[in-house]
C-alpha cells in the first residue's frame, strides 16, 4: 500500500451556535486547517434547517460527529 508524503490537519470545532462554528471554521482554514470535524454535540439548535445550513455554508471539507 502506498501513502502520499503529506500530511492534512484536521481541527474539532465546538461552538454553540451555528454563527460561532462558521466563523472558527474562517479562523481555522486561515490558520491551516485543511478539514474540520464538526462537533453537532455541542451545538445549540432548535431545528434541523440550522444544521442545513452550517453544512451549506462550511468553508473546508468536513466531518460531521454528533
Amino acid at each position: 500500500m502506498a501513502f502520499k508524503n503529506s500530511i492534512s490537519v484536521c481541527t474539532p470545532i465546538e461552538c454553540e451556535s451555528v454563527g460561532e462554528m462558521l466563523a472558527s471554521m474562517k479562523r481555522a482554514e486561515a490558520e491551516g486547517a485543511d478539514l474540520a470535524e464538526l462537533r453537532l454535540d455541542s451545538l445549540s439548535f432548535s431545528h434541523d434547517s440550522e444544521v442545513e445550513k452550517l453544512i451549506k455554508h462550511r468553508t473546508l471539507p468536513s466531518i460531521v460527529s454528533f
